[in-house]
């Protein structure tokens, strides 16, 4: 009997032994990537949903309490069904599907958002930062993902109320609008304004304004900017590494999302700079025509695009970055490449250059007197920089934190993921070493050089303005030259082969810790030029940074170990993404400037009164609700003066306009407050006026609206002069009575 429980249960362990190992093997067979793959993609598909709603419920209702999003839903549950599918493909099979249909997902990403309305503008800091009419709140007015960022006034609180004002203008589009500062203002040299004009060649992402609207012409200018760095960063980057597809994937994270171009958003002077040098390198290696004719219009609309930003403290400092990089490209295709010039290229090349020349001319004709007024101005015009004393060249070391933890000024202090100056370093090394790709080092390191010593030394007078870089700083700078470091890196990163020499492995442990301890003080250092900033760097983020950059640092000194470089990359990507992925919010609509009961109203009167102008009362030196009105239509006298407005000053202040000339000749914000004393102006920052506006002067000015957002007008003695119109969850308008002129002082 026992010799029969013996057998019995040793026949049950192998039977349920050999279905164990049945179940584990269809199991095992199940899970290997690339099989069941429709079966697995569904289930992904169920599980990124159920786990986005989860989270909806719980993270997201912490976090964003305000509603329960379905839009939100539905952005998580892509995000998580991106990260299952790494599950479901093998990497190298799904990575490659990618490249290969790069731009068709790029169309597909872009119809999405638009079709959806989302964008990442923070212009609903005009409800959570400002608080306009807080008690009316729907879900309209907050992030779906994200956090607005108030101290990106730049975008908010101006730049996309001037675009928007376009559309709700009474003659909508037009290159010189009453609109923005209540007078004849051009829209779209200064004002970076979507027109009805052949220059719109050289501004494509805001063509989506005139032809969708909006809400998804906001939503295409966006998406569109980040998806042209994305991919001009990438090909740029194939061109540099021959075509190494990780290293490349490792660029264009690193310059798409560094600190720097998040912060300031993508700037359109480093995007059409690497698409143009794509498109020329693509020119000088294609064999059909076609290609090179829609080179050339590439080239032509990147060309016109560069000068249109009308930004020069970007625009020089990368002009010579884009110039070296031409350099490499002739060397590249000419003396070690197949390309000659003949005739025919010779003649798209003049065609292109006579078209270029032609647009411009139109351009100078139609915005002559605006270049004039904006280079005359006392502030940016007669700025004249020498250079030196940059404060974020080593900030990268800690603007990874900006993204989670508030800083007073991350847009200044914000830098690029270059790991400075050790590319440069190593650039030299290997170039000594090894003594090839000549024609790629040289240039980019002169370049390099030249720019470091303007960013930390400067430059004399005289050859900071033979150079023109006197119209550039030191911290605009830093951008460009940590830019070419990323791009000496990636070259390095994709280039280097095994008989390649550079730092002995050990020697690099006491470089890497020399070199960490080295950008930890003197990231610190650049803190301590503001006392009251070197609490952002306390102990924690002091060891984890520490951390970080000493794996990085590492990982770059050991580039010729190929272990060590994919690890090198893995981890550089990681940090960008960490440094800018989420520094700009999603939000969908622009219905914050449309729907909130202060702006129902504004229509209304415009509706009825469409020539009126209009100011904003504002006495405790705001001036964000000044380019709401504008974004609205409405005729707005002191909406922020992209240059400067003389007539305004000239009847303001009569005889003593000459002498106040220095305070309101400039680019200026504008907050006004109506007074009973005499009129005055005061310089409170370089860029913001005040104005103490006497109220009898409103007539002379043809002021017949002011938008307020202080219920202050009846405590006044001349509260008879107005009438209050409207007056609903803190915000009030006036209408300024006839004959208000007459009245005695």
């Amino acid at each position: 009997m026992k010799e029969k429980l013996i057998k019995f249960f040793r026949t049950l362990e192998y039977k349920v032994k050999e279905l164990y190992n049945k179940i584990l093997e269809k199991f095992m067979f199940f899970v290997s990537k690339e099989n069941f793959t429709k079966t697995k993609l569904l289930l992904v598909a169920i599980l990124s949903v159920m786990l986005a709603t989860v989270c909806e419920y719980t993270i997201f209702r912490k976090t964003h309490p305000q509603f329960i999003s379905k839009n939100r839903i539905m952005l998580v549950s892509i995000i998580f069904m991106f990260i299952g599918i790494h599950f479901v493909f093998k990497l190298s099979k799904m990575y490659e599907f990618i490249h290969k249909h790069r731009y068709k997902i790029a169309c597909a990403f872009l119809l999405f958002v638009v079709v959806f309305k989302y964008s990442g503008s923070s212009i609903i800091n005009f409800h959570e930062f400002i608080g306009m009419q807080p008690n009316f709140d729907d879900s309209k007015y907050h992030t779906l993902l994200g956090k607005a960022r108030p101290i990106r006034t730049d975008e908010w609180a101006t730049s996309t109320t001037y675009i928007l004002s376009q559309d709700k203008a009474d003659k909508p589009f037009e290159y010189f609008s009453n609109v923005l500062r209540g007078t004849e203002t051009d829209m779209f040299t200064v004002a970076n304004s979507p027109v009805k004009d052949i220059l719109m060649l050289g501004r494509p992402f805001q063509i989506g304004f005139m032809l969708l609207g909006n809400d998804r012409g906001l939503s295409f200018y966006w998406n569109v900017r980040i998806v042209a760095m994305l991919l001009g960063s990438y090909e740029l980057c194939l061109i540099l590494t021959k075509k190494n597809k990780k290293a490349s994937l490792c660029g264009m994270l690193v310059i798409t999302f560094s600190s720097a171009v998040q912060w300031w958003y993508c700037m359109d002077t480093l995007i059409w700079g690497q698409i143009a040098i794509v498109l020329i390198d693509k020119f000088m290696n294609t064999e059909h025509s076609w290609a090179k004719y829609l080179c050339a219009l590439g080239v032509l609309v990147s060309g016109l695009s560069y000068i249109f930003v009308f930004y020069p403290a970007w625009q020089l400092p990368f002009g010579y970055v884009f110039l070296a990089l031409v350099i490499f490209l002739l060397f590249k295709n000419i003396k070690y490449g197949k390309y000659r010039f003949n005739k025919h290229d010779i003649a798209v090349i003049c065609i292109t250059i006579l078209c270029l020349a032609l647009l411009l001319l139109r351009w100078y004709n139609l915005s002559g007197n605006t270049l004039v007024a904006e280079m005359s101005t006392d502030y940016p015009g007669e700025r004249s920089e020498v250079g030196g004393g940059a404060l974020n060249l080593y900030s990268y070391f800690y603007d990874i934190f900006f993204p989670f933890e508030d800083f007073v000024s991350p847009c200044e202090y914000s830098a690029m993921l270059s790991l400075y100056p050790i590319p440069l370093i190593l650039g030299l090394i290997y170039v000594i070493r090894n003594k090839k790709d000549l024609h790629f080092w040289i240039p980019m390191l002169v370049v390099g050089m030249f720019l470091t010593i303007w960013c930390v030394w400067g430059f004399p007078e005289i050859l900071a303005k033979l150079t023109k870089m006197s119209m550039s700083t030191a911290g605009r700078a830093s951008i460009p030259l940590g830019t070419v470091c990323i791009y000496l890196l990636v070259y390095l990163i994709g280039n280097f082969e095994e008989t390649d020499k550079l730092i002995n492995k050990k020697l690099t442990y006491f470089l890497a810790v020399f070199a960490t301890v080295y950008i930890i003080y003197k990231a610190r250092k650049t803190l301590g030029f503001v006392p009251d900033f070197l609490y952002y760097l306390d102990r924690y983020k002091l060891l984890l940074g520490g951390e970080i950059f000493l794996a990085l640092i590492f990982g770059v000194l050991n580039i010729n170990n190929p272990k060590i470089r994919n690890y090198t990359i893995y981890g550089l990507m990681a940090v960008a993404l960490m440094s800018g992925l989420t520094v700009n919010p999603v939000i969908r609509t622009t219905d914050i400037f449309y729907t909130k009961p202060v702006a129902v109203k504004l229509q209304e009167i415009k509706a009825e009164d469409s020539e009126a102008i209009w100011i904003v009362n504002e006495k405790n030196g705001g001036w964000y609700i000044n380019d709401y009105a504008l974004a609205n239509g409405i005729h707005t006298l002191n909406s922020t003066q992209l240059y400067p407005n003389m007539d305004l000053f000239k009847t303001l202040l009569g005889d003593k306009a000459e002498e106040y000339r220095k305070i309101y000749n400039r680019y200026a914000h504008m907050n006004i407050e109506i007074t009973d004393k005499e009129t005055d102006v005061e310089l409170l920052y370089p860029d913001h006026i005040s104005i103490k506006l006497n109220y009898k002067d409103l007539a002379k000015l043809n002021v017949k609206y002011i938008l307020s957002k202080e219920d202050d007008f009846s405590t006044k003695t001349f509260a008879d002069n107005f009438e209050e119109i409207y007056n609903e969850d803190g915000m009030y308008i006036y209408k300024v009575m006839e004959g208000i002129e007459n009245n005695e002082r």
